[in-house]
């Protein structure tokens, strides 16, 4: 209110002795009373509330969200970066209900009270400010709602005015859409993310489940009649979805792309998406005529230190925590730093399965920030400091038996970082600080590939001169690389050199035991066996002596595969029932994998086949998170199986699919391991007939080793003969099996692709099964 009150109804002065009154007579009162009645009466007015001329697609959980969020909070902010769809969901919103709306567009605004007295349509009042007309409008309705559209530009303007319209109209209700919360007191945020995007191999009828996918076919076919989406392009249309990270935006923009490219072509062009993706509506405000004026009216807002952080995260190229941000930015905690770019929508946090928070950028983002990057010449600088980064969380752990397993852990989580910093180290010639960067790629593992490192990377290390302890570590590793690949005489050669170093140096248990431990599995093989128990007992003595428990007891699990091999089980049991007691209490849960599979190894050794096949289990369950280590538990279960003579169909699959990851990677099992597995494979192809043993070899050369861990873990399903599934649940599932989509199943059998989808649904469900490949595998046993 201004210092010299007056009458809201006629604007004559009040009396000043009379603090709170509006009116300056019961007259007025009664005229404003009337003329509230007559506005609550009317029905509601939207101010300038834009109108669609296209369709709105999806976000039924976020209308329903929003709604709950609007039945008990006055203010409400909806959030999300650039292309999200946020003003298009508030329109959507506001549409439907039934209140005085006010919409008021702020992207070309200057002052942000002006620009509501103009959508309120407010009237001036004599002697009062251009606020006091605006809540003297709101007053006089019952349930106005202010929407204020695109405000991260005016931040701290509008959250001055949003607070105080709020306080002083009890009735008034504020919805915002923006790339930044207003941070008010009472204000809830929601945030809306990208549409969700169907898996890879979706077909027709699946993906079109998914918001992303439909909202391409509708944006493609409002200028493309012709456009179908169909068994040939869905695949591509899919992963353009998931390629632009499902953001509405980017999709509308690529689909007005079908008028000349196929979804394949688009597809193919998305590494250049930023001039790819131009093609918005002329009605479109100058923001979203193009994906690169959208990312760049975000970045433009941000402040010099914000918009360096932003190119230099871009530059990594893969998710990063809180530390690899500190390093990348050269700042002591870059925790604030990222928490506001995460609040302006140019960040996205996770948490991965460990619980880590993890930050990444929507991918368009990653790309336009990373122009800006090459611009600024940063590319080079981040490089650097991802070297350092990881050299200097290497550096303190080559001094020991293995590394700490949060060490291996933040290795794991940041792989794609290790290719960085090889190839940065080795384009400067910095071969010391290469040798930990080859150390930490040795040390870890993926989804998709063995842990380790390359052999021509090891080689490459280690003919430069390096420090004496660089070269240890290194020679040990690459003994352990060629030992897992069977080559005995270079493992023997790599692990003598490593012990030489440290027999010369200042004898540290842990590296001096890595070195007996590697030397000592490869004189047991091809040298000295006496020899090589001998190297063992020092190794173990070395590690008890210094207390290093979690190390002992992977020592111990080495000590007895190696006794295993030599067929002395008995001997090899206690060390390994040793080593399973501390790594279950020290170790990490993938730390398990080569204890369970010894002790399984023992089990079959003396016969116990069902706890061989319980060991193997458990050690599959432990190890998902590093697939690629339990190609050896797979080839153990099928062991167990055999044995057990339970499912001699199953072993011959799981076999099948080890071998091919075998194969794949040049893993040679050692003489005792390849004995049981040949002599596995032996008793099954006599005990199953031609056709079914076939089936099942066929089954394992189609797995990948992802469905053969899930194979492994399924419980055998009902055989078909028990009636459990109808005759044509059984005819869809051999189909499914062939390969064939719903649509292309249902086109065969002259019924829908909807009645396809629920004859897989039953099926799976009848006999127990999680996914339509393990139907498929389960067809392949149980069909001729």
């Amino acid at each position: 209110m201004t210092a010299n009150a007056a009458c809201v109804t006629c604007g004559n002065p009040l009396n000043e002795t009379a603090p709170g009154r509006r009116y300056c007579s019961n007259a007025c009162r009664q005229r404003a009373y009337r003329e509230r009645t007559s506005a609550r009466d009317d029905s509601p007015h939207d101010s300038a509330l834009p109108t669609p001329l296209d369709s709105f697609v999806g976000r039924r959980e976020e209308l329903a969200a929003l709604g709950r969020l609007y039945a008990d909070h006055r203010l409400v902010t909806l959030a999300g970066p650039a292309g999200a769809g946020k003003t298009r969901l508030a329109v959507q919103y506001v549409s439907k209900r039934a209140d005085q709306v006010w919409w008021t567009a702020l992207a070309s605004a200057a002052d942000v009270v002006q620009a509501i007295y103009h959508a309120a349509g407010a009237h001036p009042l004599p002697n009062r400010s251009v606020r006091d007309a605006v809540i003297a409008e709101i007053d006089q309705h019952r349930r106005p709602l202010l929407v204020l559209d695109n405000c991260e530009h005016l931040l701290a303007d509008v959250a001055d005015v949003v607070s105080e319209l709020l306080a002083c109209c009890p009735r008034l209700r504020v919805l915002i859409t923006s790339r930044e919360p207003l941070r008010l007191p009472g204000e809830q945020v929601f945030a809306l993310g990208e549409l969700e995007s169907p898996p890879p191999d979706a077909d027709v009828t699946e993906a079109l489940r998914y918001d992303a996918v439909v909202l391409f076919r509708d944006r493609a076919t409002s200028v493309d009649r012709s456009f179908e989406l169909d068994a040939s392009n869905v695949a591509d249309v899919v992963a353009v979805c998931r390629n632009l990270d499902g953001m509405p935006l980017a999709i509308e923009l690529a689909a007005r792309r079908i008028t000349v490219l196929s979804p394949a072509d688009i597809l193919a062009r998305l590494g250049d998406r930023l001039a790819l993706l131009t093609a918005g509506t002329r009605t479109s405000d100058d923001r979203h005529r193009t994906l690169r004026a959208a990312i760049g009216w975000s970045y433009d807002l941000l402040s010099p230190a914000e918009q360096a952080a932003c190119r230099r995260l871009a530059a990594l190229g893969v998710p990063f925590d809180l530390g690899v941000a500190s390093a990348v930015c050269d700042v002591p905690d870059a925790l604030d730093l990222l928490a506001s770019l995460e609040q302006k929508s140019l960040l996205v946090a996770e948490r991965d399965p460990g619980g880590h928070t993890v930050f990444r950028q929507l991918e368009s983002i990653r790309l336009y920030c990373r122009e800006r990057a090459v611009e600024a010449g940063d590319l080079i600088v981040v490089a650097d400091r991802v070297v350092a980064w990881v050299a200097d969380l290497v550096e303190p752990e080559i001094s020991s038996f293995f590394p700490s397993p949060a060490v291996v852990l933040r290795l794991d989580r940041h792989l794609g970082l290790l290719d960085l910093a090889v190839a940065r180290a080795a384009d400067t010639g910095d071969w010391v600080r290469h040798a930990l960067t080859v150390v930490a790629q040795a040390w870890t593992s993926t989804p998709r590939g063995p842990r380790g490192a390359p052999t021509a990377l090891l080689h490459l290390s280690l003919s430069q001169a390096l420090p004496p302890a660089y070269r240890s570590v290194l020679t040990a590793l690459a003994a352990a690389h060629h030992r897992v690949r069977g080559d005995w005489p270079l493992t023997r050669r790599f692990a003598q050199e490593s012990l030489a170093i440290e027999r010369s140096g200042d004898g540290r248990p842990g590296t001096l035991a890595r070195a007996l431990e590697v030397l000592a599995s490869a004189e047991a093989h091809i040298g000295s066996p006496t020899l090589g128990w001998e190297l063992f007992e020092e190794a173990v003595e070395l590690l008890r002596e210094s207390g290093d428990k979690l190390a002992t007891g992977a020592l111990l699990n080495s000590y007895g595969w190696t006794l295993l091999q030599h067929n002395e089980a008995d001997a090899a049991a206690p060390l390994v029932r040793e080593a399973l007691t501390l790594v279950r209490l020290l170790g990490l849960p993938h730390m398990l994998n080569p204890v369970l599979h010894t002790a399984g190894a023992i089990a079959l050794a003396r016969h116990n086949y069902r706890e061989a096949v319980d060991l193997f289990r458990e050690s599959l369950q432990v190890g998902s998170e590093h697939p690629m280590d339990q190609f050896y538990d797979l080839e153990g279960l099928a062991l167990g199986l055999v044995g057990d003579g339970s499912d001699d169909e199953r072993a011959l699959s799981l076999l099948t699919a080890a071998s091919g990851v075998r194969t794949r990677f040049e893993f040679r099992a050692e003489p005792y391991w390849q004995a049981l597995l040949d002599e596995a494979r032996s008793v099954c192809r006599t005990r199953i007939t031609a056709g079914r043993l076939r089936a099942a070899e066929s089954t394992g050369e189609r797995m990948s080793l992802a469905q053969a861990i899930s194979y492994a873990l399924t419980a055998r399903p009902a055989a078909a003969d028990d009636g459990l599934i109808s005759a044509r649940e059984l005819h869809v599932a051999t189909l499914v099996a062939e390969g064939l989509t719903n649509r292309q199943i249902g086109q065969r059998l002259g019924i829908s692709p909807h009645t396809v989808a629920r004859h897989v649904t039953h099926a799976r469900t009848k006999l127990g099964l999680r996914s339509r490949a393990q139907l498929a595998v389960w067809a392949g046993r149980h069909t001729p």
